[in-house]
């Protein structure tokens, strides 16, 4: 009844399940530290990364000889994390905050791919990969858990859903969503079913932090309405088929609708309009062993890199890869697409203030490492859009 339930891993059709999925993930083990310890004060403790200098692993999580903290070491973490170096710089992935400048919780289908999906890449799934293996590790969604910091990572994503909430942030309200019923286990292992709509309202289930995060200057205002409108694409690429995303650098040629591109561009700048970079349709059938910087208009002389003007963000495939450990005829396939975007709006004044941005730009998604053989991720359509 539990396992295998966290559908956003593997579906990204469920993806907006990812959050609630976890707050009870976190409240079930909660109850249950607290009976067997018979601490009934216990609360989760949550790894404040979203600090810049606080991005290490906590030390008691690095020393495999103490008599009290050995437990929590594990060996299968990425070289330098268990030395005490910062995560994003000992892995692959920064673990910006791009996602709370997001004003919905769900995809729009035209623009934001929304907050819960955004999360769910950054810094959710970059922390996952900069600090565990893929085989064994915490950059494996089978062995994540295994690994006591999984804990204290989700409490932390927890926390960054309940700013965003506590900024205006408001969580769908449908009943497919509050519904949904999801099975988990008790203070004495027994199974406990939950309705989302029990969990998202944290004054109600007296769940709280002791600070919250501020949307960072230039976040997309939240809509008065549920929904968000956006203006006809700035520069899309509705892609005959699909790009490949290969071992090297992948050059996606943007097109412009009609021949006021630039005028559009400025214009939508010039009136303080968000932009967007929708990175959409991206299917991935194994497991890549990268993740993939996004570029917008570099120059192609040289290969840019997370300090150049044009970088956007990072695609983490942490969720990509499908377990085989379940009993049964195997795996579920990894069939539905997973889309992405960037709140870029100070990425395209700056382009523009550089004199770039003149033409359709070109999108550049640069591999992090060395592909894995047999993989290749595809993505159906890049857009640069405006609201």
């Amino acid at each position: 009844m539990v396992w295998d339930t966290c559908e956003a891993h593997f579906d990204p059709l469920r993806i907006n399940f990812f959050l609630p999925w976890h707050r009870m993930h976190l409240m079930s083990f909660e109850r249950l530290v607290r009976n067997i310890t018979a601490a009934a004060q216990f609360t989760m403790p949550y790894w404040n990364y979203t600090d810049p200098d606080h991005r290490a692993l906590p030390s008691q999580f690095r020393l495999p000889d103490d008599p009290l903290w050995k437990p929590l070491f594990r060996s299968d973490r990425n070289p330098g994390v268990n030395d005490g170096r910062a995560i994003d710089q000992a892995g692959e992935a920064p673990l910006g905050l791009n996602a709370m400048m997001s004003p919905v919780y769900a995809d729009t289908f035209d623009g934001d791919a929304g907050f819960c999906a955004n999360l769910d890449n950054a810094p959710h799934s970059a922390v996952h990969v900069d600090v565990g293996t893929r085989e064994r590790g915490m950059g494996a969604v089978s062995w994540a858990a295994n690994d006591p910091i999984f804990w204290l990572h989700h409490c932390n994503i927890d926390r960054i859903w309940a700013s965003w909430n506590r900024a205006g942030g408001r969580n769908p309200a449908d009943a497919a969503y509050l519904g949904q019923v999801f099975t988990f286990v008790d203070e004495a292992g027994r199974p406990l079913r939950q309705r989302v709509g029990d969990v998202v309202d944290t004054a109600a289930l007296g769940h709280g932090y002791d600070r919250y995060l501020d949307r960072s200057p230039g976040s997309v205002p939240f809509p008065r309405a549920s929904g968000l409108r956006f203006i006809t694409h700035a520069a899309s690429r509705e892609l005959v088929g699909p790009a490949i995303l290969g071992a090297g650098p992948t050059i996606v040629q943007l097109a412009a609708d009609g021949s006021q591109y630039l005028g559009r561009v400025r214009a939508a700048s010039a009136a303080g309009r968000p932009f967007y970079l929708r990175v959409a349709g991206v299917r991935i059938t194994r497991q890549p062993g990268v993740s993939y910087e996004v570029h917008l208009d570099p120059p192609l002389a040289a290969l840019p890199d997370r300090t150049s003007p044009s970088y956007v963000g990072t695609i983490n495939v942490f969720g990509a890869i499908v377990h085989g450990a379940h009993p049964g005829p195997g795996p579920a396939p990894y069939t539905h697409p997973r889309n992405y975007s960037f709140v870029i709006t100070d990425v395209v004044r700056d382009l523009l203030r550089a004199g770039r941005l003149a033409q359709p730009p070109s999108v550049v998604l640069v591999p992090t490492g060395t592909l894995r053989p047999g993989a290749a991720p595809t993505v159906d359509n890049i857009s640069l859009v405006s609201s």
